[in-house]
């Protein structure tokens, strides 16, 4: 399963190599525009990565993603919002709230650690971070007077509490050792790690390894309950410590099948024996266990109940338990994050329930709507596919029906028969074929229509994965398509995907990414453009026949955008924060900078123009590390210049993808569309033109 989720942020890592709930919020943007932000995807759907309850104020439930950052819920998770401000760093590996100074909320990212001030994130320390993609329960641990976070790396951090901005001291003792958790347990601080178990005593750390049956130390979390410790190690499941004897005792499954990993512990604050404990994620089945007697017998979880108004997902049931915790002053309401939801129990484990509603933990990857029906949107989405939503955004439903699963990357559809279309995905498995899918009846029903990746290595570049990127379709004949690849280039079929040939010549660098890398002219449709990392942009007017560089030197260049009113006029995402505009379909290009930092980490991602208006354009931006990025730009000038919108308290994550509505000619109409972040999910924008 690691692959599914590995791919939210595989290109950002490779760029790196080759860097040459309904919450509106308005906001007044450089006294041009009025920005008004609309959650318009689907809750759900994505890898939950950590949950803390706050002890003093009831309800309110912080949640982590592996890509979004932080979710906050003020009702008992019922509805949760956005709550990234101020994080630079996406990828939550724990949160705490004090019990003692409900004020004091940190969360531990593959940034850094931060702190709430202010209703947004401050960060405290660059030098503690957890990159990590595995971790425990509780790897961030209030104490009486001190602040306990551990790392992957370097062991475990200590800030006082009276002054969180005081520099981290390390604990010595614990150098190259993951830390997957922490526990008090008799007055000593606990870590679970991936050499046993240590104590905390003068500073030093020792082992407590007594009674581990030998090769069994990889332990992956750890738990206390007044003179109660357990210890979960990866393969030889639960131990209890025995403060008599003074050996670790396992505590076994007793399954026929037992699960090949175990990942997560909780232990109830009101009953020391009842425990819970939930199978590795890379494994399956994903399981869950419980026990009432300290994990003498245990009990298989099966009750997990999806809500009946969330849209479907791909997961159905438990996947792959991330944390498990229980409220405050409670032994019976727990929250438990997995790799696909949310969930609750009222009952202390024994039954679940599915909690989604603004918890847009979405990949998304290409939007479009439908060009007859413009209430009508298609998500390309990681990991979950493909999803349809026939009024705006309100309700969502998934189309997989006979299509791989795994990542949607990008779709074309019909501009004369809108029920025809075309879905480019990159599956989890079975990575040897190029998989493009088609669609008569508008994504109820699809046919394999792809076609075998050729054979030879792709070159040794950290940006080339070899993946789908761009699919588009020729605007007179629904059975001419073009695929464009991150490795391969183009291929091209003139019989609906029966047969598939390469179209590549002269393409130097045929390395493309992004769901717009590949540009047809709706008017000339022999004519079409390509976007390539490190070869720039490159023309062909034989449909492929013979491709020609129209920029010079190795620029990387992403998404390619023309103003429908007049395809001569185009614009295209380049490295640097830059953007390339031409007047002549490309025959020379211009460099136009954005006002930020002209960073090689950065990029814009995808252009659009405005239908109807299209002086207005819009800049989405991006940041190979999957870092905090400069967001939305627009340009009022036809892309001369460009100002930054502000996105208020959405978290600064890379933009994927731009689609905008049609607009009125006059400025009293607002300017609608949709934004696709890496990770936030979709959100409607309306910009309103100030005076």
């Amino acid at each position: 399963m690691m692959a599914r989720h590995d791919f939210r942020r595989c290109a950002a890592a490779l760029f790196v190599i080759m860097a040459s709930l309904t919450i509106w919020t308005t906001v007044t943007v450089a006294a041009t525009f009025q920005a008004t932000w609309t959650p318009a995807g689907y809750g759900g759907g994505g890898r939950f990565t950590a949950v803390a309850a706050d002890p003093y104020h009831f309800g309110n439930i912080y949640v982590g993603s592996d890509v979004a950052g932080v979710f906050k819920s003020e009702d008992t998770g019922n509805h949760f919002k956005l709550f990234g401000k101020g994080l630079n760093g996406f990828s939550v590996a724990g949160i705490a709230v004090n019990p003692s100074e409900p004020h004091q909320v940190v969360a531990l990212t593959d940034d850094g650690l931060y702190r709430i001030v202010d209703s947004h994130w401050k960060r405290l320390s660059g030098d503690i971070r957890y990159p990590s993609r595995f971790f425990g329960s509780q790897v961030v641990l209030f104490t009486q007077k001190s602040l306990w976070v551990a790392g992957d790396m370097h062991g475990v951090y200590q800030i006082p509490l009276s002054d969180l901005n005081a520099p981290p001291r390390r604990a010595q003792g614990l150098d190259g050792c993951k830390v997957n958790g922490l526990a008090v347990y008799d007055g000593y601080l606990y870590a679970a790690t991936s050499r046993g178990i240590q104590f905390l005593k003068q500073g030093r750390w020792f082992p407590q390894m007594e009674g581990l049956p030998y090769g069994h130390f990889d332990f992956q979390d750890i738990a206390a309950c007044r003179n109660v410790l357990y210890g979960l190690e990866k393969t030889a499941g639960l131990f209890r410590w025995n403060p008599q004897s003074h050996v670790w005792e396992n505590r076994p499954l007793t399954a026929t099948s037992p699960p090949k990993g175990y990942k997560s512990l909780a232990v109830s604050p009101n009953n020391a024996d009842l425990v819970l404990m939930g199978s590795d994620p890379e494994n399956w089945p994903h399981l869950l266990y419980k026990s009432l007697d300290g994990g003498k017998s245990w009990t298989s979880i099966t009750a997990f109940q999806i809500a009946p108004q969330a849209p479907v997902n791909w997961a159905t049931t438990l996947t792959g338990v991330e944390e498990m915790a229980f409220t405050p002053g409670s032994g019976s309401t727990m929250f438990m994050t997995d790799w696909w939801n949310l969930w609750q129990s009222s009952d202390a484990g024994d039954h679940w329930v599915q909690k989604f509603d603004g918890l847009q933990n979405t990949v998304v990857n290409d939007i479009q709507t439908d060009p007859q029906h413009p209430s009508t949107l298609y998500l390309c989405t990681a990991d979950n596919g493909l999803m349809i939503s026939e009024d705006s955004g309100q309700h969502w439903r998934r189309s997989m029906n006979s299509v791989a699963d795994g990542h949607a990357q990008a779709i074309a559809i019909s501009g004369n028969t809108p029920s025809r279309m075309v879905l480019l995905m990159n599956p989890w498995e079975n990575k040897n074929r190029v998989y493009v899918y088609e669609s008569r009846d508008a994504g109820n029903t699809w046919s394999d229509i792809g076609f075998p990746k050729p054979a030879g290595n792709l070159p040794h570049l950290g940006y080339v994965d070899g993946t789908a990127s761009s699919v588009v379709m020729d605007p007179f004949s629904n059975d001419i398509l073009y695929v464009g690849t991150n490795g391969y280039g183009v291929y091209k079929t003139v019989d609906g995907g029966k047969t598939w040939i390469p179209a590549s010549k002269g393409l130097a660098t045929p390395y493309l990414k992004g769901a717009k890398a590949l540009w047809i002219d709706p008017e000339h449709p022999t004519t079409l453009l390509a976007a390539t990392q490190s070869g720039g942009i490159y023309k062909t007017t034989d449909a492929g026949g013979t491709w020609r560089q129209t920029t010079s030197g190795k620029l990387f260049a992403f998404g390619l955008a023309a103003d429908p009113a007049n395809p001569f006029r185009m614009a295209a995402g380049c490295a640097g924060n830059t953007i390339l505009t031409t007047q002549n379909a490309g025959a020379d290009w211009k460099e136009v900078h954005l006002p930020a930092p002209a960073s090689p980490q950065m990029a814009v991602s995808c252009v659009a123009f405005v239908p109807g208006r299209p002086e207005i354009v819009l800049a989405g931006t991006l940041r190979y590390d999957v870092r905090a990025t400069e967001g939305l730009f627009a340009s009022t000038n036809g892309a001369a210049s460009f100002q930054k919108i502000s996105m208020d308290h959405l978290p600064a994550v890379n933009i994927n993808a731009i689609t905008l509505n049609a607009a009125a000619a006059t400025t009293d109409h607002p300017i609608s569309g949709y934004i696709g972040f890496n990770g936030t999910g979709l959100f409607r924008i309306d910009l309103k033109e100030m005076p």
